[in-house]
């Protein structure tokens, strides 16, 4: 009888875990299509999130930005920050939103954003193997002021008929 309940409880835990595998593989990881536009000196948010949501609690998170030695921006794991491998410029200004991570919300904070941090951010969960990746613009204000007057430029310009 204990030999059944054993072989029971096993097949339950198995069964449990295959439908985590399962789920976890319907996942898509999704970070935003349009650049993240920021200031020098602001705080920025880099959106990355499981969908369907599923949580990455248990999760090792990675954001790495190529071109840079170490590359880890942030590093996350058994649900707390690891520095030791952390890019020098980048310490004490990431962090996740740690109770978002229930809720497959990977979003990374990048606090007092500096023109240097501008470039392609990639966000990658070990276990899903899941990646997806991240373009943040940083300007100063008068690169920004620019940037949405050749926008609005543009905009009524295209409205235009030429004879």
């Amino acid at each position: 009888m204990l030999l059944i309940g054993l072989f029971l409880r096993r097949i339950t835990i198995l069964l449990i875990q295959s439908l985590t595998v399962c789920v976890a593989e319907q996942s898509e990881l999704i970070c935003s299509h349009q650049p993240i536009v920021a200031l020098a000196g602001d705080d920025v948010i880099l959106p990355c999130y499981l969908d369907p949501p599923i949580s990455a609690s248990s999760e090792t998170v990675e954001w790495t930005r190529p071109g840079l030695d170490p590359k880890y921006i942030h590093f996350h794991q058994d649900g707390q920050p690891v520095y030791h491998s952390q890019n020098p410029s980048y310490y004490l200004r990431t962090r996740l939103f740690e109770a978002e991570l229930q809720n497959g919300n990977v979003s990374m904070k990048i606090f007092r954003v500096k023109i240097s941090d501008a470039g392609k951010y990639f966000c990658f969960l070990e276990s899903m193997l899941k990646e997806a990746s991240i373009q943040l613009t940083v300007g100063k204000s008068d690169f920004l002021k620019m940037m949405n007057y050749t926008f609005l430029l543009t905009a009524k310009i295209s409205n235009v008929t030429l004879y």
